[in-house]
């Protein structure tokens, strides 16, 4: 009780200084790992620390779920065609590198967790995070095309690299098993039955959506009811069903929105409020754990600022060969790829695994834990310096750059929590005269 308490009254108080802190670059999850850290050192060794780790499994499996529904349903398929070109490399290329990369680097500096400790921690820490982004992909003095890029590949990665987990997870489990065919196969049937639920959630919801909605019977006080009651659906049916969670909330948002149509922002802003909420429970509750999780290694840390530059830089890099950007913009681009949520309740699942399996959790659950911990101080303080900066390099460039090209545009998650600019000076004149018609 009194750590809950000590989580709202620092969300009290970021709310009613916000304005000051914004200026400062001070992101609301900033101060509340901060705050969770400063419970932490003081709860260390009592046993309020395992109520922490319940209550963080417990809001990060609700946040996640949410967040994966709304940024799977507010990508547009439709919208996308012929101008996804920079999301699809991001996530067909970058991705699969970036993994590649955080195994070969694990396997270089953290031995000890041998090929399949690596794989899994590099699954981990590959997904980004749009609300620690929230800033770069909402602010006007970014190229709508850049923007769109990170907001789309942010939105989908998470929910791609699930699978994944569940399939390293299980591989984990599987070494020290006598009958290692039946871990594989309860991960395959969690996927496939996670989809299915998926699907006859997204489907069937958008399906009586369409209809309420043509005959006028949702109220507009009650449209904001529509994210979390599909996203909660889908997760429910996925668990009658044995299948993840995780998947069937993707997969659900992802068929809604095929089926449906662009969906109005009243359907999904409550959902996206309510999982960017309890996300900041998440990080609150991080920041509490770390010093129980600590003291660190010097490989560990090492590992975690390498996953932030070297692990992510790279692979984006390589995957936007041959578009035309200017280096500048693919430097932007490979640096705003904050780890966040789903890094932290993936973790969470793996190391359920892991720690009956080979005696991995420690080591895997220190590095992403202050990989999530370094994005959080580290995105949030340069995203206004950053935005600055490259607002300068957009105002060089000729008229028919590739960064200026006309795009989709898609709503963006974390505006809820972008209502400043960090210190940035829109940009009208850039967005409008040279970027804007991408949005028509």
């Amino acid at each position: 009780m009194v750590i809950g308490g000590v989580f709202f009254i620092g969300l009290l108080a970021y709310a009613l200084v916000s304005r000051i802190l914004d200026a400062r670059s001070l992101t609301p999850q900033i101060v509340l790992l901060a705050i969770g850290l400063g419970v932490g050192l003081v709860v260390a060794g009592t046993p309020e620390v395992e109520l922490d780790l319940e209550l963080l499994r417990v809001a990060g499996e609700v946040a996640l779920v949410l967040c994966l529904f709304v940024d799977a349903a507010r990508i547009d398929v439709a919208a996308l065609r012929g101008t996804a070109r920079l999301p699809i490399r991001l996530l067909a290329i970058g991705l699969p590198l970036t993994i590649v990369t955080g195994l070969a680097v694990a396997l270089l500096i953290l031995p000890e967790l041998g090929v399949t400790g690596a794989l899994i921690l590099a699954i981990l820490i590959a997904p980004t995070d749009a609300a620690l982004g929230a800033l770069v992909v909402n602010s006007p003095a970014v190229p709508l095309r850049i923007r769109q890029a990170l907001n789309v590949e942010s939105g989908l990665n998470d929910g791609l690299v699930t699978p994944l987990v569940l399939v390293a997870v299980a591989i984990a489990a599987a070494e020290g098993s006598a009958a290692p065919e039946g871990w594989i196969g309860d991960a395959v049937a969690q996927i496939a039955l996670g989809t299915i639920a998926g699907l006859l959630v997204g489907v069937a919801g958008a399906l009586l959506l369409r209809t309420a909605t043509r005959r006028r019977w949702v109220l507009d006080g009650a449209d904001w009811i529509v994210a979390p009651a599909l996203a909660a659906l889908a997760w429910f049916v996925a668990g009658a069903l044995g299948g993840n969670a995780f998947v069937g909330a993707f997969v659900a948002g992802i068929a809604t929105t095929a089926t449906y149509g662009r969906m109005p922002d009243a359907f999904l802003e409550f959902g996206e409020v309510g999982g960017e909420l309890l996300g900041l429970a998440v990080f609150f509750l991080l920041g509490a754990i770390i010093p129980v999780i600590g003291p660190f290694e010097p490989a560990v840390i090492l590992y975690a600022l390498l996953a932030l530059t070297v692990v992510r830089m790279l692979p984006v890099a390589i995957s936007l060969i041959g578009t035309g950007l200017a280096p500048p913009t693919v430097a932007f681009m490979g640096w705003f790829g904050p780890r966040g949520l789903a890094s932290v309740v993936l973790a969470i699942l793996a190391l359920h695994g892991t720690s009956e399996a080979g005696g991995l959790a420690s080591t895997i659950g220190s590095a992403v834990a202050l990989t999530i911990a370094f994005s959080v101080v580290a995105h949030g303080l340069t995203a206004g310096p950053a935005v600055r900066a490259y607002e300068r390099v957009v105002a060089r460039l000729p008229d028919g750059a590739p960064e200026l090209g006309r795009v989709a545009d898609l709503r963006t998650r974390g505006r809820a929590l972008a209502t400043g600019h960090g210190g940035v000076r829109p940009m009208p004149a850039v967005e409008d005269s040279r970027s804007a018609g991408a949005s028509e």
